[in-house]
């Protein structure tokens, strides 16, 4: 075996000192070079981890505030709609009643001008009675051709009204 080690030209001491010289390497490079790697590492990680938590949570809140706009929008959408529908009511009562006020007033109007028209129709008729009854006793004296008493007078207007009466 020794000759095996000759032809490969080992010498013990010289592997001890490498192995040695390898650990201390080594170690060196675990303290000064993977422990600050690893902890820069670690805290990258963990500042990447915190951003997109703060970003999951400001999506969230952008989420939270689009849906209480949109509430909002709703919100404001049905008060529109419940102004429109007042102000259309508030319209359709208010024709009513100016329809009502115009349609009284036209009634009013007609039994005003009704009651003037009976009234002048009443004036009229008396007029015509008195006429008729004064031509009915003229008429009369000259178909008699005699001057009538008081008493035949008042009969021949009565059957003067009666007969006009009678003709309405």
């Amino acid at each position: 075996m020794q000759a095996f080690f000759q032809a490969l030209n080992f010498n013990p001491w010289t592997f001890l000192f490498q192995t040695l010289n390898l650990l201390v390497v080594m170690w060196l490079l675990y303290v000064f070079l993977y422990k600050p790697v690893g902890k820069v590492l670690a805290d990258r990680e963990a500042r990447i981890e915190g951003n997109l938590n703060d970003a999951a949570a400001a999506r969230e809140k952008a989420e939270n505030i689009l849906a209480e706009y949109r509430q909002q929008l709703q919100g404001a959408r049905q008060e529109a709609q419940s102004i429109l529908d007042r102000a259309t009511k508030m319209a359709e009562e208010t024709r009513a009643e100016i329809i009502n006020r115009a349609r009284e007033e036209a009634e009013r109007t007609l039994a005003q001008a009704r009651k003037e028209i009976e009234g002048e129709k009443s004036k009229a008729l008396a007029a015509i009675r008195s006429e008729a009854a004064s031509l009915a006793i003229l008429a009369a004296g000259k178909v008699l051709e005699r001057s009538l008493t008081p008493d035949d007078q008042e009969r021949l207007v009565r059957e003067a009204l009666a007969e006009v009466e009678r003709l309405q």
